[in-house]
Parts: structure tokens; C-alpha cells; sequence
């Protein structure tokens, strides 16, 4: 099979660069003299208000003058002290800003650092600013709980009590990415890899359509969005375990490719290991994660609680969302982990609220879902959203 490379990830738009000519300054006086804006970097999105964090470097600190900051070519603060930084209200509006700080040294040099913001697209679906939840519950020994009630939750939004909505048991289909790790570090397990989500794609409904991508250095699309099941096996079967690892990149083509859809949507993961040739970071990744309404199920195949990096990684991704992570010892499990998902697939519960907080200040609300009446029962959804005011269909 033809592996088709998802070329628009590596095309990142251009950032402009706003430095002063340096006119009569010798750029010798300028060497060891510089400046970035550490927070927020370029491509971070901001509301409300946020702390803007300039680090200035220079072979005698005690000459730096000042440190002028600028949001879109307005002078909103001077600091002249290290650490040097400003705190800006950004306001509700999700949209791109350009920010600027300017270092003077005492011996007449100026230099400049810039960070674009972007405006976030957000994709969850609401009505008239009603939030969607997708939740799963499970008792004490990991049964799915099917026969509850819109009584038996408990639902808060910032600790604060919300009245649920609409509620019911979902039987819809769902809009699937399967993500595969084909780096080199796969070697001796992609038998095992192959078998265990081709018998996941078996299991899905005949009304669920899903797509593959494969991932080493580079991010593969194998086989784009389809009800037909041989094809998706065909493209899992195809994958060959070489290169490194671009795990964030594969996970942000992901949501590109779902963005578009609604009702359900899932991505689930299998890698073994860190990122390591990602052009997108991990912050970047995880705000996607927030701003969409997607539940991520990760499989760290062989990764131990002691591999910090890669676990807290994929467990946070998965939380965060409402989905869940799985970290299966050998590759003979995975069968099992890829039907647990499946199952868990068909056994959730759709809620809305509308939240009784009507300040779109577009800070962060936390959600919490609960069992009102057995502490036996955990229950599990996405663990909050920007409070953004929002058009009533997804933006594109």
C-alpha cells in the first residue's frame, strides 16, 4: 500500500519577524545581547488576563535599561527590573494578537522579540451555549453501568451545581482515527500491532466510519475515512516499523481530519514510546485536545509509570478529554485493551447543560460529573472548556 504523506503539517504559517534596522549600531555591540518572549510563544492562544514573560540576555545584566512590552503596536508596560514581564487583559474574543518586547542596553543598543497568537477555533458543539458531554461509568470492578437516570448524576461547573439537560443513553455512530507507531522501536510487535486493531475495526458498528495513520518520523494518512472494513485492514497491515517517533504531529493531523464532523468522535493511539520529530509541541497538541469535543484513547505499549514523559503524556491527553489510557505490558494484550475500548465505545451516556455562569471571559471552566447515589460507580467526561461565546454550528 502507498503510504500519503500529510504534507500540510510540515507547511506552519509564516510568522513575521519586527526588528528595527540597526542603522548606525554596530552589530558587534549587539553580540550576546538578546531577547525572546518565553510566555506565550508564538501559536498559544490567550484569554483574560495573562502574564506576557520576556527573557533578556546580555553579557553584563546591570546595563539592560528596560524592557518595553507591546500587544499589536500599543505600548501597554515598561519594566525595568528582571524578572521582566506584565500581566495584559486579553479579553473574551478568540482572536490573534501580535506581541512585542523591546530590550534597551545603556550603551545605545535595541533589540526586539516577537510571539503571534492565534485564534482559537473552537469545535465542541453547543446550542444556544449548551455544553456536550460524553461520559462512560463504570462500577468497582470495571462493568459498564448502563441503567442510570439523569437523577443519578451529580454535575458542577466550577464546584457550582448545573441542571442536566438533554440525557440519554448514545447509540449514534462514531467518526474514528486510528493512530499507529510504526518507528523503529516497534520492531518484533507489529504482528501482534496488526492483528489486535484489525480485530478492533472488526468490531465496529456497521453505521461507524474510520481512518488509519501511521506514524514513525514522519505522519502517513493509509486510509482516509471509510465504512468499509477490508480496506481498513488492508491499510493497518501495510505498517512497517522504521524512523522515529512523531507522535503530537500525528495526533494534530487527527483533529484536523475531524474537525469537520460531528456527534461522536474518538482518536485512539498506540505508541510505544517519547516523541521524538514532532514540528508541533506538546502544549500545542494538549490545547487541541481542550478545544475539541474528541475522546482520546492512548495505548503506551511497554511503557512503565517510571517513563515520566511518556505516560504522563498519554494519561493526560486521555483525561483530559474523558477517554482513557491503557498501559499493556506486552504486545500480546493489546487485543484485549483494543476490545475494552470498543465496549467502552458503546457504552456512554450523552449529556448537555447550559451553564448558569454567563460571563464569557473565556477563562478555563473545570466540569465535574459524579454518581449522585453509589460512590461505587466512577464516572468519567471531558474535564472542562473555555467559556468562549460561540456560533451554534462547529467553526470550520
Amino acid at each position: 500500500m502507498r503510504r500519503v504523506s500529510i504534507g500540510w503539517l510540515a507547511a506552519g504559517a509564516a510568522l513575521a519577524l519586527f526588528l528595527h534596522p540597526l542603522g548606525a549600531q554596530e552589530v558587534s555591540k549587539r553580540k550576546g545581547f538578546e531577547i525572546a518572549i518565553t510566555s506565550p510563544v508564538s501559536g498559544d492562544f490567550v484569554f483574560g488576563r495573562t502574564e506576557i514573560i520576556a527573557e533578556v540576555k546580555a553579557a553584563e545584566p546591570t546595563l539592560v535599561e528596560k524592557v518595553e512590552f507591546y500587544v499589536d503596536d500599543k505600548l501597554v508596560f515598561i519594566d525595568k527590573e528582571p524578572p521582566y514581564s506584565c500581566f495584559y487583559d486579553f479579553g473574551s474574543e478568540p482572536r490573534s494578537y501580535v506581541l512585542k518586547a523591546k530590550a534597551y542596553h545603556r550603551e545605545g543598543v535595541t533589540v526586539t522579540a516577537t510571539s503571534i497568537t492565534r485564534k482559537v477555533i473552537l469545535n465542541y458543539q453547543v446550542s444556544v451555549n449548551r455544553v456536550v458531554l460524553f461520559a462512560t461509568a463504570q462500577d468497582s470492578d470495571r462493568h459498564f453501568v448502563l441503567d442510570l437516570k439523569k437523577a443519578d448524576f451529580r454535575l458542577e461547573e466550577d464546584d457550582k451545581p448545573q441542571e442536566i439537560l438533554d440525557f440519554y443513553l448514545e447509540q449514534r455512530p462514531v467518526v474514528l482515527c486510528l493512530l499507529l507507531d510504526s518507528s523503529g522501536s516497534m520492531q518484533g510487535r507489529m504482528d501482534k500491532v496488526h492483528l489486535a486493531a484489525d480485530k478492533f475495526v472488526e468490531s465496529l458498528a456497521a453505521e461507524d466510519q474510520a481512518l488509519v495513520i501511521d506514524f514513525d518520523e514522519k505522519v502517513f494518512l493509509l486510509q482516509d475515512f471509510t465504512r468499509d472494513v477490508k480496506l481498513l485492514k488492508e491499510a493497518i497491515d501495510s505498517t512497517v516499523a522504521e524512523g522515529g517517533t512523531a507522535l503530537y504531529d500525528a495526533l494534530y493531523a487527527a483533529f484536523r481530519k475531524l474537525k469537520d464532523f460531528k456527534g461522536r468522535k474518538a482518536i485512539v493511539i498506540l505508541s510505544d514510546g517519547e516523541d521524538t520529530n514532532s514540528k508541533f509541541s506538546y502544549q500545542r497538541v494538549l490545547e487541541a485536545a481542550k478545544t475539541n469535543e474528541v475522546l482520546i484513547y492512548s495505548i503506551g505499549l511497554g511503557i512503565s509509570i517510571l517513563d515520566v514523559s511518556s505516560h504522563s503524556v498519554l494519561k493526560e491527553l486521555a483525561e483530559e478529554t474523558g477517554g482513557r489510557s491503557f498501559f499493556p505490558g506486552k504486545a500480546e494484550e493489546l487485543e484485549g485493551v483494543y476490545q475494552q475500548i470498543a465496549e467502552e465505545l458503546r457504552s456512554q451516556y450523552y449529556l448537555t447543560y447550559s451553564p448558569t455562569n454567563e460571563d464569557w471571559n473565556g477563562k478555563w471552566r473545570k466540569i465535574r460529573l459524579s454518581a449522585q447515589r453509589s460512590k461505587d460507580v466512577e464516572i468519567r467526561t471531558r474535564k472542562g472548556y473555555y467559556a468562549v461565546r460561540r456560533s451554534l454550528a462547529p467553526s470550520p
